[in-house]
């Protein structure tokens, strides 16, 4: 290659490297691909590494181009083709509020409130720090499909003890408009287990954080049961195939929690099986600790996570 070629492409890489952030949607990713695509080439026949002002401007522009086209940035996503509007929460003490988004075609709504012991209406402080066990449990039940897909955002400014949970909407039909006619039996039955699992309040037990999607268990909202001695259920199965106990469920889940322990046992072998439990617990522990690692300087955190994993999977031992 001849040492015009190299420098007018030279000239149009460091171009695309310093003006790129000033570009949108399909031209910003065209022209980062042929930025790449000319750095690869003088990279390859020796043109950058001729001079090292010169390699050190290509190292500096390289990943500023390069995170146009990583899958974690928004590359390609014109803010200016998005409406945005926001609107009061409708229930719930936390503050917080909906997000409409719509690029023209289609709109998706979001829930947005604050952590567990965030403010709230009465309180616009938080009473306590983020704590991981939340965000791993939003993870966890996305993972398994009991629960819509959810984000974690730090406010750009002002406390560090407060963290805002967005929870994509997923059409679920709450269990308090749920019938005995439209209820699935053994969806129930997976909102009681996976209470009991993880240690979950204000769940189950309450027919605005939970439903179903379809014939599918969801859950929306819920609190984790503080423990004096870890969150271990060694009792787990007696529990379960025996019913209320410490739930004190009342209608539907008061009727399903009835359920034949035969049925319960069927449901409970099925629903570990699909949920692939001991690998979907990996997996989230592994989200919640990156998203620590981005924290990091940024938010106080309240983290046992380690030992709720380790007393998790104790409990779902138990289970066999």
């Amino acid at each position: 290659m001849c040492d015009e070629e190299n420098s007018w492409k030279w000239d149009a890489f460091v171009e695309v490297g310093t003006t790129i952030h000033k570009m949108r949607g399909q031209v910003r990713i065209q022209m980062a691909k042929n930025a790449l695509a000319f750095g690869a080439e003088l990279t390859e026949n020796g043109f950058v590494r001729g001079s090292k002002e010169r390699y050190k401007l290509y190292a500096t522009l390289l990943v500023k181009i390069a995170e146009y086209l990583d899958g974690n940035t928004e590359a390609g996503l014109d803010e200016n083709l998005f409406d945005t509007s926001f609107s009061p929460k409708q229930s719930g003490i936390q503050t917080g509020f909906t997000c409409e988004v719509n690029n023209g075609a289609q709109s998706v709504r979001y829930y947005i409130k604050t952590h567990q012991y965030g403010p709230t209406e009465d309180n616009a402080k938080s009473t306590k720090p983020p704590d991981t066990k939340e965000l791993f449990v939003y993870k966890l039940l996305n993972r398994i499909g009991m629960g819509p897909q959810a984000h974690f955002i730090i406010p750009s400014s002002g406390t560090k003890k407060t963290i805002y949970i967005a929870t994509k909407e997923c059409h679920l039909i709450l269990l308090s408009n749920l019938t005995k006619d439209t209820a699935n039996n053994n969806a129930l039955l997976q909102l009681d287990l996976i209470s009991r699992i993880f240690c979950l309040r204000d769940c189950a037990t309450n027919s605005s954080n939970c439903g179903q999607v379809g014939e599918t268990a969801m859950i929306v909202d819920f609190r984790i049961e503080k423990q004096s001695w870890g969150y271990v259920k060694a009792d787990i199965l007696d529990k379960f195939l025996k019913g209320n106990s410490e739930f004190h469920y009342t209608g539907l889940m008061e009727t399903a929690v009835e359920t034949p322990h035969a049925v319960k046992m069927d449901v409970m072998k099925k629903s570990l099986q699909e949920w692939k439990l001991m690998e979907s617990i990996e997996w989230a522990e592994s989200e919640v600790n990156r998203f620590v690692k981005r924290c990091c300087g940024k938010m106080q955190l309240e983290d046992d996570l380690e030992q709720y994993v380790k007393d998790l999977k104790a409990t779902i031992e138990a289970l066999d």
